[in-house]
């Protein structure tokens, strides 16, 4: 679609659009909101006043969302890694119902992603000291070692491989009792059945792949490679950015906003080899 003579995509033309509706009712003067076109939004000239919102972040200038914003790599992923790996090839011709769901993942993506800019202050907060000597010594890996914290990371996957189990999965109709006209609605058979259907989804969830009775709408083990190898090696790349940025230096150049530290161009689910540069 050819837009003030720039050519773009149906999703690209779609989110701009968006994005400049959304940046006149000030969505993008929010610490947790970003752009992934700000070169495209007009400035705001409406009566809205500005809003206010809690100290949370550094006040230093070079701790913004200019600096800190990764939706370039985090389209490219999205595009090129997740749509492959969550979508059926073909066409259906939902192109518009289609783009609006893409657009709607896609900002949470960038809001969860962001979220790391919150989390990596609260770690600097806990440990000034040795955050900055290592920001000044330019050790990066040192930083990300000292911010991970890997049994948080295995709960976060358990639980994402849990949700995606029961996404779209039938419940279990054949153990859900039925109420006869005039009896007493007595919730507890329901409220056991519903714990039953779960129990039952948390057994599948945590199955072999290659040993699951696939009956959701999503495999969960790409849902929870989407966790393990995208959102949150991206969330940490922001941290580490963020910390850099923090203590003074700019951040390393694998560490900077248009690409992953340690890329990914296809998900690791089961067997599959996944290749990582």
């Amino acid at each position: 679609i050819n837009c003030k003579g720039e050519e773009l995509s149906f999703l690209d033309f779609m989110l701009t659009g968006t994005e400049v509706l959304h940046s006149m009712v000030r969505r993008y003067e929010s610490p947790e909101e970003h752009a992934f076109f700000p070169d495209r939004l007009p400035p705001r000239d409406n009566a809205l006043t500005n809003l206010v919102y809690p100290d949370l972040l550094s006040s230093k200038p070079s701790v913004n969302n200019i600096n800190l914003n990764f939706n370039k790599i985090i389209l490219e992923k999205y595009i090129n890694v997740i749509v492959p790996a969550t979508c059926t090839p073909g066409d259906d011709e939902q192109y518009g119902s289609t783009v609006t769901e893409d657009i709607a993942i896609l900002q949470t993506l960038s809001k969860r992603i962001h979220y790391g800019k919150f989390v990596a202050e609260s770690k600097y907060r806990s440990d000034p000291e040795q955050y900055q000597k290592l920001v000044d010594a330019g050790d990066a890996d040192g930083v990300m070692a000292l911010l991970t914290n890997s049994e948080v990371e295995a709960r976060l996957l358990t639980r994402a491989r849990l949700k995606a189990t029961t996404y779209g999965r039938e419940p279990l109709l054949s153990s859900l009792p039925t109420l006869q006209a005039g009896e007493e609605d007595d919730s507890t058979p329901i409220i056991a059945a519903a714990a039953a259907s779960a129990v039952v989804a948390a057994v599948e969830a945590m199955k072999k792949d290659d040993e699951r009775d696939l009956k959701g709408k999503m495999d969960p083990a790409i849902i929870e490679a989407i966790y393990r190898e995208l959102i949150i090696p991206m969330t940490k790349d922001v941290e580490v950015a963020y910390l850099f940025l923090r203590c003074g230096r700019e951040p390393p150049e694998e560490y900077q906003s248009d690409r992953m530290s340690v890329d990914v161009t296809e998900l690791c689910t089961g067997n599959l080899e996944c290749e990582m540069d």
